[in-house]
């Protein structure tokens, strides 16, 4: 197979794993949504019913503030609290595994391209 070949398969392969990561993502975070609605239910209509996604919207910001300023630590809710933690950081390293890999690949495709 010619290096170009296998280079568009890696990438289409990155590509939809990237969006299964973050479809899996969102899911996990609307759970967490959930848990707060049915836990918290004031608080969660006092925050505007945040919900995860990656489509710009009121309820998206929010949720994305929620967790970036650790507000979910004022819930007094130990268990909710180490989800949204787990949550946070796992964002964190999806993002950073997303862009490096991609980094790397459109590198793999630049030396490709040009040592022919």
């Amino acid at each position: 197979m010619e290096a170009e070949k296998a280079v568009a398969l890696v990438a289409l392969g990155w590509l939809i794993g990237s969006c299964l990561l973050m479809t899996r993502s969102i899911r996990r975070g609307r759970d967490l949504a959930e848990a707060l609605a049915t836990r918290h239910p004031a608080t969660y209509e006092a925050l505007g019913r945040p919900r995860p996604g990656y489509l710009d919207s009121v309820r998206r910001t929010r949720f994305a503030q929620f967790v970036a300023r650790h507000e979910f630590r004022n819930l007094a809710d130990e268990w909710l609290a180490a989800q949204f933690e787990a949550y946070r950081k796992s964002e964190a390293r999806l993002v950073v595994a997303i862009l490096a890999s991609g980094v790397l690949l459109a590198s793999l495709a630049f030396a490709v391209r040009h040592a022919a």
